[in-house]
């Protein structure tokens, strides 16, 4: 049985610069869960259509995301930081 399996992934939001990825590092290194940066995912796997000049800030394709990241969360045992949580299944 995987060491992960049956463990809830826990999603911690805010709006950027509040600490939401320091606070999932320390807590995945405490506790041994995965710690997963949605943003850094969005970037490596190309989870977006482009950069929104008005912003500064990527045009997130939600649908290429789930897809790089169910695998990784559909075990459990993650922790997942990102702005918002209202896409995620």
């Amino acid at each position: 049985m995987n060491k992960r399996e049956n463990n809830p992934n826990i999603l911690i939001t805010g709006t950027p610069g509040t600490g939401k990825t320091c606070t999932s590092s320390a807590l995945a290194e405490e506790t041994g869960l995965i710690h997963i940066d949605v943003g850094q995912v969005v970037k490596m796997e190309q989870c977006h259509e482009g950069r929104d000049p008005d912003f500064d800030a990527l045009i997130l394709n939600e649908e290429k995301l789930l897809d790089a990241l169910r695998d990784k969360i559909s075990l459990g045992g993650c922790i997942i930081d990102f702005h918002s949580c209202d896409f995620f299944p």
